[in-house]
């Protein structure tokens, strides 16, 4: 299980085990460096169970328990074992994080094709909304469809949660604060947002000490001005869409693709940063119409982007933050869309631009290519949308806004509002 630091793999590992097997060891490579030693001598993985038993002072039973290795990134002989394990002792369950593991592996390295992958990213807005919501109100929702039809106090209540879901993010220790805090009509909840951007700080340091340990020292300095980069270069977005990535924005005399290419590798391989690629059709496929320096770059969790923005709580759940909301409905839509992507694959996102028009997002579906433009405000006129289905005859076109939901059967386009963009999964598949 592979993802960025404190997005919970720990603690579903961790739950699973305890809900499930007999017992579950746990083993945290970053933290105890001796047990390392174990995986020395060679891959006799029969020895290694029991070095490890006696490290743990707990038997480990092949056929009943759980054994997890954490950051298992910092043992590169402990990832090479999992080659023997998985020959030599085929029934012990063994599973690994990683907070760097996309970061650290490479096919020689690593045992490919005896390890099956899974991407853990940030909570979505549904999975907030199970955490947080005391009305449980996606209980309440239709099934996903163009023709479904949201009551108005639903929708309404749904706005008023991706407010603070635009504070929260998805990090857990985040969330938690808060779903603590609506199941206690006691607390004042803005003094627990506030609480939130101590925890959110907390966690974006450690980001910046991984920086430090594992990228070494020059190439450090160019990761951290580049992820402190991302947020500036959204906010200084003055319409309704994020701008491509300028690469001269970053460092003085650093310029052009080539000298950015490693570091925003790294953001990307650690999870902290996704690459929406430009494609200059609206046919598939998408990634034949691209140029690999032309992309943009959004962090990995809206609540952080608040954060590094040190945009108060107050202003965001009010929704007094100007030209912010452009970016921040956008960044919040690529997050649901990879949210919802199936969880053994890293999903690419791509925008369309062709000429003067442009659509936020451009997914593939059972219907063919699915555009999908993002307005955050109720002004909804979208040009480029209009000339995207009048060029491309899309069978499904998607707005996402703060209007209700309606669907226009003469252009195939659907308004859905944003707090369902966790919708645009399912209605890729044809109805």
């Amino acid at each position: 299980m592979q993802g960025a630091r404190q997005v919970g793999k720990t603690y579903l590992l961790q739950t699973w085990g305890r809900s499930t097997f007999a017992k579950t060891h746990y083993i945290n490579f970053e933290k105890n460096k001796t047990v390392a030693r174990s995986f020395d001598r060679d891959f006799d993985v029969t020895r290694i169970l029991n070095e490890l038993s006696f490290n743990l002072d707990d038997a480990i039973n092949p056929e009943t328990d759980l054994l997890i290795f954490d950051e298992i990134q910092a043992c590169p002989k402990a990832m090479t074992s999992l080659k023997y394990f998985c020959e030599d002792m085929p029934r012990l369950a063994l599973a690994c994080a990683g907070s760097l593991l996309g970061v650290v592996l490479s096919p020689e390295s690593f045992p490919v094709g005896k390890v099956q992958f899974l991407n853990l990213r940030p909570m979505s807005f549904p999975e907030f909304l199970r955490a947080a919501d005391t009305r449980n109100t996606l209980d309440h929702l239709p099934t996903p469809s163009a023709k479904a039809s949201i009551p108005e106090v639903i929708h309404e209540h749904l706005w008023d949660l991706l407010r603070l879901y635009y504070v929260t993010g998805g990090m857990p220790e985040a969330v938690g604060i808060v779903a603590d805090a609506k199941g206690n009509k006691s607390t004042k909840l803005q003094a627990t947002l506030e609480e939130t951007r101590g925890i959110q700080r907390s966690i974006i340091a450690s980001y910046e000490n991984d920086f430090a340990k594992h990228a070494g020292k020059l190439n450090a300095t160019q990761i951290q001005s580049l992820y402190s980069n991302i947020p500036s270069q959204l906010a200084s977005v003055h319409d309704e869409s994020i701008r491509r990535f300028q690469f001269g924005h970053v460092l003085p005399g650093k310029k052009g693709f080539t000298a950015w290419e490693r570091p925003i590798q790294w953001l990307k391989n650690a999870g902290l940063a996704h690459q929406i690629k430009i494609t200059n059709r609206g046919e598939l496929p998408f990634e034949h119409f691209t140029k690999p320096n032309m992309f943009k770059l959004i962090p990995h969790d809206i609540g952080l982007l608040g954060c590094m923005l040190d945009l108060s709580p107050a202003v965001l759940t009010d929704q007094n933050f100007g030209i912010a909301k452009g970016y921040f409905a956008e960044v919040y839509v690529a997050q649901s869309i990879l949210a919802a992507a199936s969880p053994d694959k890293d999903e690419s996102l791509y925008c369309w631009q062709e000429g003067e028009a442009e659509i936020e997002f451009i997914i593939s579906g059972d219907r063919g290519p699915i555009p999908i433009e993002v307005k955050s405000g109720l002004r909804t006129k979208a040009r480029s949308l209009g000339q995207y289905i009048s060029r491309y005859k899309p069978e499904l076109a998607i707005r996402l806004s703060t209007k209700p939901m309606s669907w226009d059967p003469e252009r195939n386009l659907l308004n859905l509002p944003l707090p369902l963009a966790h919708w645009i999964e399912p209605l890729r598949s044809r109805e």
